[in-house]
């Protein structure tokens, strides 16, 4: 409010409603016909108007706002009933706009992930038409997308829904019509403030935007975007991912699974509340379907792996123990027990969980249809468990019985069979992970060669005479290595049992060449290039636009040409008739969209 001597009170807000006196300052039809071509125009509209106020009335509500400014009670309430005494009997002075350029890379970023499998929803405070016509330039909806809204949308919540199935191509509806993929659903902020507070139709719009291509929230509020994310946790199995650029967005971004803050003109609230920072929105495409499908990938196989080189080293004590009358003695020497895990074995799964590609960088970038991987738990589900449980069983057994069977033929004692068990263990688990591993680096051919320089040496020098002498009850098996690699038997029965232990590994690797989708293949060895933009760019002294994340140069000419962002929604009829002005309702138009408040 901007209080002038003439005690005049002027105010500019987004229009939510026709509620102006129409007086002469301008010309009511023509500028709300104006203000609609400005939003069908990817503008951002305000509305200018003035009421004029007695001395007295203003004085005692400037005194009443700052008591309940200083309140300790429900100040949003009460703040929003002392600002609809002065928003009333309002003379409509004119519309203003202005340019709200999309980021460099935004529609071809949401178009990306929508491949990808990705539910985008948006989550704005603007107007719905800016929204929906946004929403078209950005690729967030196609031309053909049906648009779910208003009354259609409520009868769908208020209709009695039949469980949905996964299975099933169509979902429940009103009207006898089904809704397909090929939609989108918006909704406004009082008709979201209405689905909240009741939980079934919260659980039912959340089940209906599964089915649909994307869902749009306008004239949402802070809280509300928290309420949207909450909801959507509450009632999916989903993972969410907030994205937003403003202090407004820190609520939103907090509740989320994950929280990306985007870096930009309007504080550093956002990023320093997020899980990760960006500097522009377009990056967010490397982020998920690069560096999340490898973290994804990277991670299933650490724990596949460590489930089975534990379970086959362990389940070789239990067949040793139906030879040793079920006693305390260990198959193991006590320092290989002890060194297993924390040096023969660390390193070169370590570096798989660092560096390991499973397909390059380029080709997530080509087909981000790699990424339904994850979403659909490909490489880490209860089948895949249960196989790698299985696997571990069938190596353990192969680790005890081919090196007991083969060596009860020769005169050799307890401590060269553990020998020979611990040597064929550490490498049949350094083998797999060489099977394993797709992408080499330096640093995982140096993991391989150091574990297995580390185990030889390591073992031969515990077994030698020195500490032997030193403490012969830590160090009793005296020259066992010596001995046990001094015989070729040994060494025979350490390859047949390791080739014998990978031999299912690698059958089935190379029946997965053989039999596999040639579309694999193709993605794995494909050269096609992907242009990789530099993380920093220079900037250029030019004309921006108001938008503080904006990216592209600004238009100043832009609202007095009446040209707007280029939109690929269906044509629309530009006049405005006073009988459509009454029909419309702006209660009834339920969405909008900001490239910085995005929800996935």
């Amino acid at each position: 409010y901007t209080y002038l001597h003439s005690y005049r009170s002027w105010c500019e807000r987004k229009v939510v409603d026709y509620e102006f006196t129409y007086e002469a300052f301008v010309d009511v039809f023509g500028c709300v016909c104006g203000w609609q071509l400005f939003a069908q125009g990817c503008l951002r509209t305000l509305c200018v108007a003035v009421r004029s106020v007695p001395e007295a009335l203003w004085t005692e509500w400037s005194r009443t706002l700052s008591q309940v400014g200083t309140s300790t009670g429900d100040q949003e309430t009460a703040l929003e009933e002392i600002y609809d005494q002065m928003e009333k009997d309002l003379t409509l002075l004119g519309v203003t706009a202005i340019e709200d350029r999309l980021q460099e890379g935004v529609p071809e970023t949401i178009a990306t992930l929508r491949r990808a499998g990705l539910k985008v929803w948006v989550l704005t405070g603007d107007k719905t038409e800016t929204a929906v016509n946004v929403g078209y330039a950005c690729k967030l909806m196609d031309p053909d997308t049906t648009l779910i809204q208003g009354e259609e949308l409520r009868q769908l919540l208020e209709s009695p829904s039949p469980e949905v199935k996964s299975k099933e191509p169509e979902v429940w509806i009103t009207s006898r019509k089904a809704v397909k993929s090929k939609a989108a659903l918006v909704i406004s902020g009082p008709e979201l403030a209405e689905l909240t507070r009741e939980p079934e139709w919260g659980a039912k719009f959340v089940a209906l935007s599964d089915q649909c291509q994307s869902v749009l929230c306008c004239r949402v509020t802070p809280a509300q975007k928290a309420e949207v994310v909450e909801m959507v946790r509450k009632y999916s199995t989903s993972i969410t991912m907030a994205i937003g650029d403003g202090a407004n967005d820190v609520n939103m971004i907090k509740t989320a699974h994950i929280g990306v803050g985007l870096c930009g003109m309007e504080g550093s609230q956002a990023v320093q509340n997020a899980d990760f920072a960006l500097a522009q929105f377009s990056f967010l495409r490397r982020l998920l379907l690069v560096h999340g499908h490898w973290s994804y990938y990277r991670i299933c196989i650490l724990l596949r792996y460590f489930l089975y080189k534990t379970t086959a080293f362990a389940l070789v004590h239990i067949w040793y123990s139906f030879y040793n009358g079920f006693s305390a003695q260990p198959m193991y020497e006590s320092w290989f027990i002890s060194l297993y895990t924390t040096l023969y074995t660390s390193l070169p799964i370590q570096c798989m969980g660092f560096f390991e590609q499973d397909v390059s960088a380029k080709s997530c970038l080509c087909w981000p249809e790699i990424y339904s991987i994850g979403q659909k738990k490909q490489l880490f589900n209860p089948l895949v468990l249960a196989i790698t449980l299985l696997y571990s069983v069938y190596t353990s057994i192969i680790l005890f019985f081919i090196p007991m069977g083969i060596l009860q033929y020769f005169a050799l004692d307890y401590q060269t069979l553990a020998v020979t068990i611990q040597t064929s263990v550490v490498l049949t688990m350094t083998v797999e992970v060489i099977l394993h591993t797709k992408f080499w680096t330096k640093y995982s051919v140096a993991a391989v060669v150091f574990s297995l320089v580390a185990f030889f040496l390591s073992t031969l020098a515990l077994h030698s005479a020195r500490l032997f002498t030193a403490s012969p009850k830590d160090y009793f098996f005296l020259g066992a290595s010596p001995n046990a690699y001094s015989t070729p038997e040994i060494w025979l029965t350490i390859c047949v049992t390791t080739c014998i232990a990978v031999l299912p590994s690698i059958t089935i690797r190379a029946l997965g060449v053989v039999l596999a989708n040639p579309n694999k293949h193709k993605i794995r060895s494909s050269n096609e290039p992907v242009e990789l933009k530099s993380w920093f760019q220079r900037g250029t002294l030019q004309r921006r636009s108001s938008y503080a994340m904006s990216q592209g140069k600004g238009f100043g000419k832009l609202i007095t040409t009446g040209v707007g962002l280029p939109s690929t929604a269906p044509p629309q009829d530009r006049r405005v008739t006073a009988d459509s002005l009454k029909k419309e309702s702006p209660q009834g138009s339920l969405i909008e969209m900001n490239s910085g408040d995005v929800a996935c």
